[in-house]
């Protein structure tokens, strides 16, 4: 995460929204105030106010070119007509992943920050942004629809069903709870995508490497007479098997 003042070559704007997005990491954005971002910026206050009147509309441009930028990358996974439900949905959760694990500070932002309430500033931009990539997306797996390859749903359900699990992982990913990296998730997501939109049963995975998971331990130690002489808790990397392929 960056610290200190804002690097004095980037653009005023990038500088200032650098900053929030310092700030609003470090002490959450109730406490954060925009006396603060401006000095963490290094910008001048009639440089902040010309561009930001406040500091919702700065979090708010903040948001909005966050999902921007990630919007960006899926524009370019429909550049490609998909071969097949799978390769599309892996393709889908293999962006997010990505641009997750690359914007780890402003993934934790977006996360947060939760979405734009209707009457922010950054809301009606938003709200275009995401009709007009849900309408394309929708468009670009028409085709797997008609072969009878997704179930008909509403586009609400389908991208629930497509990013919502990943998004559940991300949240405890970035939060320090999840000790492997995003990556070693994207197989089994893509699986479990193709099983709810087609409405059959994932494939069986063999050989599938142990998933590192968080365990509380708690220890005793005991005399020989019996006795507990002392007690303790940690946190352990627990190495978890994958499930033995079914016989049936």
């Amino acid at each position: 995460m960056p610290t200190g003042l804002a690097n004095p070559s980037l653009d005023t704007r990038t500088r200032i929204l650098d900053a929030a997005l310092t700030c609003f990491l470090e002490a959450g954005y109730e406490q954060t105030t925009i006396a603060r971002i401006r000095a963490r910026s290094g910008v001048s206050n009639g440089a902040l106010f010309h561009r930001f009147r406040t500091k919702e509309a700065i979090a708010d441009a903040l948001y909005v070119e966050s999902i921007a930028d990630f919007q960006e990358g899926l524009w370019r996974v429909l550049a490609q007509r998909p071969r097949s439900l799978r390769a599309a949905v892996r393709r889908t959760i293999g962006h997010q992943i990505g641009w997750i694990e690359a914007n780890v500070e402003r993934a934790r932002f977006v996360y947060t920050r939760g979405t734009l309430e209707g009457e922010s500033p950054g809301s009606a931009e938003l709200e275009e942004m995401n009709r007009k990539l849900a309408s394309a997306y929708q468009a670009w797996l028409q085709p797997l629809v008609e072969r009878g390859a997704v179930r008909p749903m509403s586009m609400l359900v389908l991208s629930a069903v497509v990013t919502g699990p990943t998004h559940a992982i991300a949240r405890r990913w970035l939060a320090g709870q999840v000790a492997s990296p995003l990556y070693d998730y994207l197989e089994e997501l893509a699986d479990a995508a193709c099983a709810a939109l087609s409405g059959r049963p994932a494939r069986v995975r063999r050989g599938q490497a142990p998933v590192a998971r968080q365990g509380r331990l708690r220890l005793e130690l005991v005399s020989k007479e019996g006795s507990v002489i002392g007690q303790g808790e940690a946190t352990a990397e627990i190495l978890t098997p994958a499930e033995p392929p079914s016989s049936t």
